[in-house]
Order: structure tokens, then C-alpha cells, then sequence
């Protein structure tokens, strides 16, 4: 992961499409009473569902407790969240939002996030260069490769055939690939780069999406909890999704495996300050907790993501949180600056080419 963002990257913002967004949907807010709270609730923005129930758990409320806070959460869809904070900039209603790919890439072009202050966030120190950046760490890779059903295909002809797999008539009406909004944008950006494509040409990727599509009867999903329900139920057998998800449902006794196939995208999540926020330092100090030992080891066990912490050991019975090196020779490594500078205009594409 490329971690250069320049606020004057040359990203053109749609401020309508910005406000048209912002208001499409309600936002899931709530609140958990913490001890001692005299000041207005901590707000923090990421998506919802079991993805939001985590870091609820595993995050807020540790932090909530130990600083006596009111929390409330603003829960969006990935596409919703960015809109959100353009159309409250100078007044944000957000104290701190969990970005990663091409969000991350647009929120730092536009001014939406500070730097994070490494004497009030020292464990930014710690994490990895390549997985951090002044304004962002991550605080874990969360693998998204090829995953599939082990009773229609092998993980040596998933390694082989890569994405082009998604187009075997064996999984015709049975496929799916990430909404634009949701992971699709990273996905398509990443198929691209490893078919030797460039930022601003992405033929190879839409070309894909479009067959997986149109000639192969694949569906669109919008978010890691359908993606849960379709590999379930049987409605899907093959989509590009997330090895640690993949893991939790081998759990179950799903016949899934899942492939670090050329392009696979080793996709980097974690919180950022929103510029002008009234209490930056608190802001600050929650970037720094959620990058601490404890949540990420957390967050490993529970999800089999990978921790970002250098001088942090894995144990031993967590083999899932670990990523071998011949794997990561496979992996796309995305500039998000650049990818966010053609999202306009890929969007545009998708809606006519992929799903119109």
C-alpha cells in the first residue's frame, strides 16, 4: 500500500453528488451512557452491521470507559461517509471516521482529516511505513482475495486462472463481485493493476466487471454482511471477498477456501482525526488507543486480519494473522491518491458499463 496522499493531489470534488449523498439515507446513531460524562458524546463514524458492532465492543467502549465518555455512532455506507463530512465541514457532527483505499485517498485530498500528532498518538510509530501515512495507520490488513467453494474449484486452479475464474461457466448465476460504493473501486483498481493497466484506464478491470456480470449472471454485493448471507445460503460459490470473513465461515463448516491470487489487495482500515473538531486531542488519543496491542490482537482473533504493529509478535495459534512473503509479491499495492483523482469518472463508468 502506497501510503503518499497530497491534499493537492488534483482531485475535482462533485460537491452535488457530495450533498445528493449525504442525504440519501438515515445514519444508525446511538448512544452508551459512560461514567462521569460532562462533555457532548464522542462521536464516531464507520459502517454498521457486525463490522460496527466490533468496533463498538472492542474499541469505543474500552476508550469510552477509560476517559469517562457518552459515545454515539454514525453508521453509513462506505459511499455515504465522505458526504457526510464535506457537507458538515467547519462544523463536523464526526470526531473520528474509519477510512481505508479510496475513501482515504479522497478524505485527505479534500482537507476532511488532520495529521495524526505522534506525541498524542505514539503508536503510530510502531505500525509498519508502508501502512501509514501523516494522516492515517492502519490497524490491520484485511486480505481481499479470491474466494470460492471448494467443490467446484481446486486453490491450484483458483492460483492459476486468478480473477478470470469469476468467468467459468461452472459458477454462471452462482458469482459475485463488490458494489462500486463498497470495495469495488479498490477491486477494480486492483484486477487493473495487475493486468498491467494504469490509474486512468481501467479497461482490464471493467471489462471484467462487466462480463462477470452481463455474460455470466453475477450479482453486485453491497457489504461484508451479504456477503456472508449469499456464500451461506449457496446463492453465490465464487467473489472476490475477504480471506478473514472466508475464515469465519470455514468456521461454520462451509466447504469455502479462499486464494491470494495476482492483484489480490492487502486492504489497510483505520481511524483518522476530522479536521476541526472541537476536541482534537481526545480525537487523537482514539486514534492512538485503537492502534494499541490489545484491539489489534483483538481484532485478529476475531477476524483473522493481520496486525500492523512491527514489534508486535503473533501468537502461534493465530496462523491465520500471518501472510507469507510469496504471497505479498502477488499483491496489488495501490496508490489511493491516484485512484481517488479518476473516481468521479469510474463511477460514471460503472453505472453505464458494469450495471446500467
Amino acid at each position: 500500500m502506497n501510503g503518499s496522499h497530497d491534499r493537492n493531489s488534483g482531485l475535482v470534488a462533485n460537491r452535488r453528488q457530495f450533498l445528493a449523498a449525504a442525504g440519501a439515507g438515515l445514519a444508525l446513531s446511538f448512544a452508551i451512557k459512560g461514567a462521569r460524562a460532562d462533555g457532548p458524546a464522542f462521536t464516531i463514524m464507520t459502517v454498521g452491521g457486525t463490522w460496527g458492532d466490533a468496533i463498538r465492543k472492542i474499541i469505543c467502549e474500552p476508550f469510552a470507559a477509560k476517559h469517562g465518555l457518552t459515545l454515539a455512532f454514525d453508521n453509513r455506507p462506505n459511499a455515504q461517509q465522505l458526504a457526510v463530512l464535506q457537507a458538515s465541514r467547519g462544523k463536523p457532527t464526526i470526531d473520528t471516521i474509519e477510512l481505508g483505499g479510496p475513501r482515504l485517498g479522497q478524505a485527505t485530498a479534500l482537507g476532511l482529516i488532520d495529521k495524526i500528532d505522534p506525541a498524542l498518538a505514539p503508536n503510530i510509530k510502531r505500525v509498519f511505513p508502508a501502512l501509514k501515512d501523516e494522516f492515517w495507520a492502519a490497524r490491520s490488513i484485511a486480505p481481499w482475495v479470491m474466494t470460492f467453494d471448494k467443490r467446484v474449484f481446486s486453490k491450484e486452479e483458483v492460483e492459476k486462472r486468478g480473477w478470470s475464474i469469476l468467468l467459468d461457466p461452472k459458477v454462471k448465476g452462482r458469482v459475485a463481485i463488490p458494489n462500486f460504493g463498497w470495495m469495488g473501486e479498490m477491486w477494480l483498481n486492483s484486477v487493473n493493476q495487475a493486468a498491467g493497466g494504469s490509474y486512468d484506464r481501467l479497461d482490464p478491470g471493467f471489462e471484467l466487471a462487466s462480463k462477470v456480470i452481463k455474460e455470466n449472471g453475477g450479482v453486485v454485493m453491497i457489504s461484508n454482511d451479504q456477503g456472508l448471507k449469499l456464500f451461506t445460503t449457496g446463492e453465490i460459490v465464487a467473489a472476490p471477498f475477504w480471506s478473514g470473513r472466508t475464515i469465519e465461515l470455514q468456521r461454520k463448516n462451509l466447504p469455502l477456501d479462499f486464494a491470494f491470487v495476482k492483484g489480490w489487495s492487502p486492504y489497510g482500515f483505520g481511524f483518522s482525526v476530522v479536521s476541526g473538531v472541537a476536541r482534537p486531542d481526545l480525537s487523537q488519543q482514539f486514534v492512538d488507543f485503537s492502534l494499541s496491542d490489545e484491539p489489534q490482537l483483538t481484532f485478529a482473533r476475531q477476524f483473522a486480519y493481520v496486525p500492523t504493529l512491527q514489534d508486535l509478535k503473533v501468537p502461534d495459534d493465530m496462523p491465520d494473522s500471518k501472510v507469507s512473503a510469496a504471497a505479498f509479491d502477488l499483491a496489488a499495492n495501490l496508490d489511493y491518491s491516484q485512484v481517488a483523482r479518476f473516481s468521479d469518472s469510474s463511477l460514471e463508468r460503472w453505472n453505464k458499463q458494469v450495471v446500467g
